[in-house]
């Protein structure tokens, strides 16, 4: 596998930053005229091969003021069998502080039984890891954040996060994120899974998602993002990248939700 393909973000504050500005300026700014962004979907590995992709997402929040960015994230320790949301009431990045929502953490956890606080599949190299510096210099302003990991990707479990998430959104400036790499898909996959996606098909993509044709880590982030999003209003998925897994890497899927 070649330097490149193994490459990850900067750890360090300074290229950190440096990394991510530079990724985020190589995006054209759009016309103003999209409505009301309400969710992304993103790369989740931590890998720079994902950036660009990344950041054809993240640039449409500069100059957003948003209070709350719910970041939804595969398990990267397996199935735990809940969805946990970090105890921690500020989430630590290399180029600052995020504080975590307690207010909104409660109220998810009093929308759904199988919603905890708990730090079972967080403080990873991935997830909200790689999202909250994202997050800080894309906005305007300070805001806070939700990370919640998906220990559990059932269609249940999705069907009940994205409730829960799209309820606790509303009334509020806010955004969800949700975090899934692609691992592997051939062309008519591909095209397959970005037509369930703007046409906000979640039973469409779990059978597909459940299938050979498509594999994704993060299929629960995924159709949970969807259904929250819908939940707040969002009528128009647009899919900004789709690019297929090569040996050296995963493929990159980058998604804007619009109401």
């Amino acid at each position: 596998m070649s330097l490149a393909a193994r490459a990850v973000y900067p750890s360090q504050p300074t290229p950190l930053r440096s990394h991510l500005d530079d990724l985020l300026g190589q995006v054209p700014t759009r016309d103003a005229d999209d409505g009301v962004l309400v969710g992304l979907i993103v790369p989740d590995s931590n890998r720079t091969s994902g950036g660009a992709a990344a950041a054809q997402a993240y640039a449409l929040l500069r100059g957003l003021e948003v209070e709350t960015a719910i970041v939804i994230s595969p398990s990267h320790h397996g199935n735990f069998g809940r969805l946990s949301i970090c105890q921690t009431d500020s989430y630590h990045t290399p180029i600052g502080e995020v504080v975590v929502n307690d207010h909104l953490r409660n109220e998810l956890c009093d929308e759904d039984d199988d919603i905890y606080v708990d730090d079972t599949g967080h403080y990873h190299t991935e997830g909200a890891d790689v999202q909250l510096p994202f997050l800080l210099r894309s906005l305007e302003g300070d805001f806070d954040a939700v990370p919640i990991v998906m220990g559990e990707e059932s269609p249940a479990f999705c069907r009940e996060l994205g409730a829960a998430v799209g309820e606790v959104m509303h009334g509020r400036r806010s955004v969800v994120v949700g975090s899934c790499d692609v691992l592997e898909a051939d062309a008519d996959g591909l095209g397959k899974l970005q037509a369930a996606i703007e046409a906000f098909d979640e039973s469409t993509l779990m059978h597909l998602l459940g299938s050979e044709a498509v594999r994704v880590e993060g299929m629960g982030s995924l159709i949970t993002t969807l259904i929250a999003a819908k939940r707040r209003g969002a009528k128009r998925a647009e899919v900004l990248v789709l690019e297929g897994a090569t040996e050296d890497a995963p493929g990159a899927l980058s998604v804007a939700l619009w109401r």
